[in-house]
């Protein structure tokens, strides 16, 4: 049984206390679960206390009545506090792959879900585009099938749109994005599936750092989305990932604007991500001040190299991000294998970039003949680590929360 708790008090107990009280109906806002008993908390308990004894302590008859109601199902992924959770109420960590879909162009015949199953990814952010760039053209109904075939795989789809990657202008999402993520057409698909789904709206869109660390940029950028959180939440329910600025690496925004981000929503459903391409900096430092402000974190994406510039030549291998190799050192010390090892420390969830395709054949972690396009094995030596790493490997970590 927990322990008396009142306001004033702080710690698991209160965490217990107001994670119960949010799942429960309420006319009442949910409560943000920081483990500390303040006012808002007390107004919860009392609106709970419903006996002769209304006092707005959590004593043991208060304790015998919240932990023996068992707490309706929800019907969505949703988040409290900084962790996500299945619609059970399990703890959901994701440890999972990036797929560029539409980049094969095997699809929909083939998709790599039989061959990345084994890697005991729980989960797979993937790539869409409104409008594909490239020859093939995909239908709703191919999506449709592609996340059912997602779940037949036990494995959590987090779907996102590639159509603006890396674009400055953060108001893309409003004009180009939203109107199909709003359409009836994409919404019955997305419903269809919402047991078991997350969003991301737009992969790696906006700047702040980029716009010299303006604070109007922030403040656009934070507006649009409120803008966009506005639309969607009137028709879609789904945990919602949003990429920081600057093409997803601007980590520090989140601790600036994060919160209020997660006031705004409806749901308060969201997930902050950060894509890890750190040669300039070591980001690591900001994990924690994430962490302390009770931020929901998740790394959509990290990779052992990164996309770098030398005398106008493009390299997608030019940074090397897994420690000493053929390209070029990082700026700071960071190596994703030290970031692994703090998210797994911190219970943070991530994203390995990427299953394949992708433009540098070193980034790749499953690999295929080119000639066959037939999957022969993980790609050595990152996919070996990032699935089989005694450590922060897929296989020891990651756990399935769809049966």
């Amino acid at each position: 049984m927990p322990q008396t708790v009142s306001i004033g008090a702080t710690g698991p107990d209160v965490i217990l206390l107001q994670t119960r009280l949010n799942a429960l109906p309420s006319a009442l806002p949910p409560l943000y679960v920081d483990g500390d008993f303040g006012p808002l908390t007390q107004q919860r308990v009392i609106e709970f206390q419903t006996n002769a004894f209304v006092h707005g302590v959590v004593d043991p008859a208060t304790w015998d009545k919240l932990l023996g109601d068992e707490p309706p199902q929800r019907d969505t992924f949703y988040v409290e506090g900084r962790h996500l959770y299945d619609p059970a109420g399990n703890k959901v960590i994701l440890r999972g792959l990036n797929l560029p879909l539409l980049d094969d162009w095997n699809f929909p015949a083939g998709d790599s879900l039989a061959d990345l199953e084994p890697t005991g990814a729980n989960a797979l952010r993937i790539q869409w585009y409104i409008n594909y760039p490239g020859p093939p053209a995909y239908s709703s109904a191919d999506l449709d099938a592609f996340l059912t075939r997602c779940r037949a795989h036990h494995i959590i789809p987090i779907l996102g749109l590639w159509d603006v990657t890396c674009a400055a202008n953060v108001g893309l999402l409003n004009t180009q994005l939203m109107p199909w993520w709003s359409s009836d057409e994409i919404v019955a698909v997305l419903d269809k599936h919402k047991q078991y789904l997350i969003i991301n709206l737009a992969n790696e869109l906006g700047v702040y750092q980029w716009a010299g660390g303006d604070p109007a940029a922030l403040d656009t950028f934070k507006n649009e989305y409120k803008t966009a959180l506005t639309l969607i939440r009137q028709k879609v329910h789904v945990p919602i990932m949003i990429d920081a600025p600057d093409c997803g690496m601007s980590i520090h925004a989140w601790p600036a604007i994060g919160q209020e981000l997660i006031d705004h929503d409806p749901d308060h459903n969201l997930l902050l991500s950060v894509h890890a391409y750190w040669a300039g900096f070591d980001g690591r430092l900001h994990i924690q001040t994430a962490v302390d402000a009770n931020l929901p974190l998740v790394f959509g994406e990290i990779a052992n190299k990164q996309f770098g510039e030398e005398n106008g030549v493009a390299d997608e291998c030019y940074y090397d991000l897994d420690g000493p190799g053929p390209g070029h050192a990082p700026a700071s010390s960071f190596t994703y294998q030290g970031l692994l090892q703090t998210l797994k420390t911190q219970e943070i969830g991530w994203l390995a970039w990427s299953w394949g395709p992708d433009k540098c054949n070193a980034r790749n972690i499953g690999r295929y003949n080119p000639i066959t396009h037939q999957y022969e094995g993980l790609n050595q030596p990152y996919g070996d680590d990032i699935v089989n790493n005694p450590d922060y490997g897929l296989k020891h970590n990651a756990v399935r929360s769809l049966p």
